[in-house]
Formats: structure tokens, sequence, C-alpha cells
């Protein structure tokens, strides 16, 4: 029988393994190795981790790893904080000592990060959408007083950072505010709104990505004119619902539009649960939902929408403390919105009891009189792999870039 000290020591030898890239945004990889048991092979292991020492210890975060068969072994520490720097390093013990490996580091990405500033005058109540990386501002206002009606068409490019605009991509139809937007593959359609008499619209156009031209798209006669509807995409189909009619009624149809190269076509679908206009739509193109409406008794709730029965059902309402909601996204299952005050709450879809949690607040160069930033997160989704959200252009001049999975 083997008497000695395996490997010439008693207690186990470790080293952390190097850096690699992480699995998402808000996850750090921690990995190790265990180079050698020692007399005693039952081995405890796992890590030191800490974000105000630069060599944690026992006296710091420690996580243990339970595979008790592998040398190798990894750690994901989830709801890690933007804007840190962790420290961490692999340990291992024995019933003879303790050994760490060498310290690893990553600064991980800020919370926030500005934009380039929107060159012309800032404008709210537009359209907002994005496509191919692209953001577009369209229609609205100059002010909320002058109500200096806009139809430009503004272009920022994500990577280089850039705005640009051309007379080729400029609105083709008659200025308004409160148009609709809703995707499908690379196209925008832009309609409905309140034009500068006041009288609501019922037109549509199509914007394409890659032409980078306008063209109308008929409405059915039964469409109603109307203004402050909403419209989302759901599976490559857009949906208009709702909205303030010409007649001062508050509508509750949904329309669904169907694109085709040869000629898209609109059909009627089942009617929203009450009159509805203001509000947001959120969606995915897998899940969609429309609420916090202008009507006060339903401003706090939120509906989701079944395409296969084509029916509404209430999704969650909102926490007693929340105010007005201005605009909504969601990133990966999450649900972001932010409010009059500024703040974003975020609520999990997988989460049974749909609880609003509390994030951080919007930058203070958000803040006008009243404080409202409307369209920061409305029809903004991400783009490939990114975890991004575009907030702001509501009446100011200010884009950032909010990174939610870090917002820990």
């Amino acid at each position: 029988m083997t008497t000695g000290i395996v490997n010439g020591k008693e207690k186990p030898t470790v080293m952390t393994g190097p850096s690699v890239p992480f699995p998402d945004d808000g996850i750090l990889l921690f990995q190790g190795e265990i180079t050698g048991t020692g007399k005693d092979e039952k081995v405890e292991k796992g890590f030191y981790w800490s974000t105000v020492s630069n060599n944690p210890s026992s006296n710091d975060n420690k996580m243990s790893v339970s595979d008790a068969n592998a040398n190798a072994f990894q750690y994901e520490l989830k709801g890690a904080a933007g804007n840190t720097t962790y420290y961490w390093r692999a340990y291992a013990e024995n019933s003879f000592g303790r050994d760490s490996g060498e310290v690893r580091s990553y600064q991980t990405p800020p919370i926030w990060t500005p934009r380039r500033i929107f060159p012309p005058e800032s404008r709210g109540r537009g359209g907002i959408f994005l496509l191919a990386d692209r953001i577009y501002m369209v229609c609205g206002v100059k002010s909320p007083s002058a109500e200096a009606f806009v139809s430009d068409t503004w272009e920022y490019s994500i990577a280089p950072n850039d705005w640009s605009t051309a007379d080729s991509i400029s609105f083709p139809g008659e200025k308004r505010r409160y148009p609709v937007v809703f995707t499908i593959e690379n196209r925008a359609f832009v309609g409905t709104g309140s034009l500068p008499s006041g009288i609501p619209s019922k037109d549509f156009y199509q914007f394409n990505a890659d032409s980078r031209k306008w063209q109308e798209v008929a409405t059915p006669d039964d469409f109603e004119a109307r203004t402050q509807a909403v419209a989302f995409s759901l599976n490559g189909k857009g949906y208009v619902v709702g909205g303030y009619s010409a007649n001062i009624v508050n509508l509750n149809d949904v329309w669904q539009y169907t694109y085709s190269d040869a000629d898209g076509y609109w059909k009627k679908m089942n009617n929203f649960p009450a009159g509805f206009y203001g509000g947001i739509s959120i969606s995915n193109n897998s899940r969609a939902f429309v609420g916090f409406s202008d009507v006060s008794e339903f401003r706090r709730i939120l509906y989701e929408y079944n395409e296969k029965d084509d029916s509404w059902t209430v999704f969650t309402t909102l926490p007693n403390d929340t105010k007005e909601i201005y605009s909504g996204v969601i990133i990966q299952n999450t649900i972001y919105i932010v409010d009059k005050d500024n703040i974003i709450w975020a609520c999990d879809m997988s989460d049974e009891t749909k609880t609003w949690k509390e994030k951080t607040r919007l930058s203070d160069v958000f803040l006008i009189d009243p404080p409202k930033i409307e369209g920061g997160f409305q029809n903004l989704l991400t783009t490939g792999n990114s975890n991004s959200i575009y907030v702001g252009l509501g009446y100011n001049k200010y884009l950032y870039e909010y990174r939610p999975l870090w917002d820990n």
C-alpha cells in the first residue's frame, strides 16, 4: 500500500483557466483545472471572486463546484453588473490544505453608452423603426408646443455611429404625427396618424431598406382613418390596433397585413377587448403585447395577442407606483418598459407572478418639462445577437445604447 505523498504533495494543486468569451451578456465564465489531487483524493474545488479585492481569497465570495469526477471545472456567474471589474481565481482543498490558481480579471461593459447626437432639431410623436442595423426616424413634430410638422427621414447606422438623410428617403405622404409602424423582413410600413389639419389619416406607405425607396400601400375601404393607434409585427405579419377616429370614437378593431412581392393584403381580425388609443405595443416577432392605453380604466393593463385563436388575454398589470408608460421592448425573455419618471421596469415573461422589477433610471439628459421620452424604445429591436436597446430621440437630440443584461 502506498503511504507516501502523491505527486510529491499532500495538498492538491490547481490552476485558473484563461479568460474565454462569455456565454451571454450579464454572465461571466470561470474555469479551473486540478493538476494534482495530493495525498487525499477527496477534493473540494471552486472559485473565489471579488469586485473589491484584486487578490480574491476565502475572505471574499466563494463558489464550490460539485462535479466530483472531472479535474477540469467551471462556473457561470449570472447577473454580473456592468461597468465593473471582476477578479477570480480557482481553488482546490483537501484535508491536508488548500491551493489557489492565478488571478484573472474582466472589465464588464458599461450599462449606458452615449451615441451620436441627432443632428437636426429634436422631434417627437413620429415613427421610429429599425431595419438592417439602421434606426430610422420619420414624421412627427419638432416640439410639443410649436407643432411644426416634418416629413424628412433620418437614418442612423449603428456600426459607424453616424446619422444621415437624403431626399430619396423622405416620407412621401402628407406630414403627420402619431403614425404607426410595423416591419416585415427588410421593409417598414408607416401609416395613419394625425395630419396638420388635425384630421386622422388612413393611408400607408412601405419603405424598402434595400432600394431605399417608398411606395404607397392601399388600405381597405372599411379601414377607418385613425390616430394614436398602435402596431406590431408577429410571425412575419403586421398588425394595427385601435386608435382615435375622426368621429371621436375609441376604436377597438384589429387589422392584419400580409406582405407579398406581388400585392399585400389586409384582413380584419377579432376586436381588441376595449376601445383603445395611445398606449404602446411590444413584440419580438414571436410574442406580441398591447396595453397601457390612454383610456383611464385600461392604463395599467397589458394584453397579449394569441395568433392561433385570434384572441387577447390580460398578461400583467403595472405596479401601483409606476407612472404613465411611453414605450417598451423585449430582450430575450424579458419585457422592458420606461415610465414618465424615466424609470426602466423589467418583467420576466417566464415568471408566473409577472412581477415588475425596477431597473436603472435614464440619464438626466432625458429630463425635459414634463419629463417625457416618447418613442425611445418603441419598435427598436435587437439586431443579430445584440442584446442592446437604443433609447432616446423623444423631443431630445440624445441617443443612448442601453445594455439591460448588464443592469444588475
